[in-house]
């Protein structure tokens, strides 16, 4: 830890934590296979006792991180804010972080809505639907594919998953009677709706999300996928089709500003309040994907996790004071669970913390101390 720099301000936005499969995915669960998937003692889309659990222990850790970082908060004046989208999964996350760090307090959630309605800050459906402006999702996302070779690149990935599913015996197949990877695939691109990618690629992320869930659900193993990935290898082939999934909905570039700009907005006033020294804000890997994309963060691999966005991960936005010239400086983080520490359930502390990796910006230079100038960023925030 550099002396120079204090920490000032904190503002995160957090992805919930561990919930069960979609109910909008369920009819691509049931048709991509004639096997039994695993029941859950949840409703569908909703944070499980488990996940609850393990955002506790992310409560906990980050009350240490901050005493750490020589910032105590009160909780009887209003240095926090905690804000959730309005769904069951959101706020309950909010809920069990907050009794993490501050068990016993009446800290408040705040939400919009009444639980299961979306609000529009954390919303990813389009607000528009122009010819101009629908040309250029379809040119961002031909743009990607050409550069990196995606849907290419995932085939491997697809006949892997067909093998786990015993797809050549499913519905699905009996009504394309293709392999996964040849389903015709459609860009769904309507105003008021999330942006979608129909075809192998949601069939596959669907499918990726159910055993990434059950995996950190600690179900038994020969629950988990029914027993079928063996590898580490295997995982990674598997959630790279989720990773791209969202790389493309949310992450490139028209699509990232439209979806994070009322959240940036929001951000960026937070960052203003001065009366306010954590926020903590919970919404989606959508958001999360499109905040990062919007305001031009590197690419990168985070470490002991496969995927991008991982569950209950947290982008920590932190602007720092330099006690010798009174300037701000600004630092990013992702903190997050690795692969194991969430199938493992293990609680977190400083001794065993959860990963910390430094988000770098494009186009931004950092100073010998690893800080960029707080204007740097500032900028982006005002979408400048």
């Amino acid at each position: 830890m550099n002396n120079n720099y204090q920490l000032n301000k904190v503002v995160i936005l957090s992805r919930h934590g561990i919930r069960t499969p979609l109910h909008n995915t369920l009819e691509f669960l049931n048709q991509v296979t004639p096997l039994t998937w695993p029941k859950w003692d949840h409703p569908f889309g909703y944070l499980t006792t488990r996940g609850g659990t393990l955002e506790a222990y992310l409560g906990h850790y980050f009350l240490l991180w901050l005493e750490n970082n020589n910032i105590k908060l009160s909780v009887e004046n209003p240095e926090l804010f905690i804000y959730a989208n309005s769904l069951q999964r959101t706020v309950a996350t909010a809920q069990f972080f907050i009794t993490g760090a501050y068990a016993g307090h009446d800290i408040q959630v705040n939400h919009k809505y009444p639980i299961e309605k979306m609000d529009a800050i954390f919303d990813p459906s389009l607000r528009e639907d122009s010819f101009e402006f629908i040309q250029k999702i379809r040119n961002d996302i031909d743009e990607e594919d050409k550069t990196n070779f995606i849907f290419e690149s995932l085939t491997p990935a697809y006949e892997l998953l067909s093998d786990i599913l015993n797809y050549k015996q499913s519905k699905l197949y009996a009504q394309y009677q293709c392999d996964l990877a040849d389903i015709p695939a459609q860009l769904h691109l309507t105003k008021n709706e999330e942006p979608a990618l129909l075809g192998p690629l949601a069939i596959g992320t669907s499918v990726a999300d159910a055993f990434l869930l059950q995996y950190y659900s600690a179900f038994a193993k020969e629950q988990i996928a029914w027993g079928k990935i063996n590898s580490e290898e295997q995982w990674q082939q598997i959630v790279n089709i989720r990773n791209q999934y969202i790389n493309l909905l949310c992450h490139t570039k028209t699509l990232a500003k439209h979806i994070a700009a009322p959240l940036i907005k929001m951000i960026n006033d937070l960052m203003q309040n001065e009366s306010y020294k954590f926020c903590f804000l919970v919404g989606h890997d959508s958001n999360v994907a499109a905040l990062l994309g919007a305001l031009q963060f590197k690419t990168y691999t985070l470490p002991e996790q496969f995927e991008q966005t991982p569950i209950g991960g947290k982008v920590v936005l932190q602007r720092f004071i330099h006690k010798l010239s009174g300037q701000y400086f600004f630092k990013a983080e992702y903190i997050y669970q690795s692969f194991e520490q969430l199938h493992s359930g293990q609680a977190l502390n400083l001794q065993n913390p959860p990963q910390h990796f430094q988000l770098e910006l494009e186009n931004a230079t950092k100073n010998s101390d690893g800080f960029y100038e707080w204007q740097d960023f500032k900028k982006r925030l005002e979408m400048e």
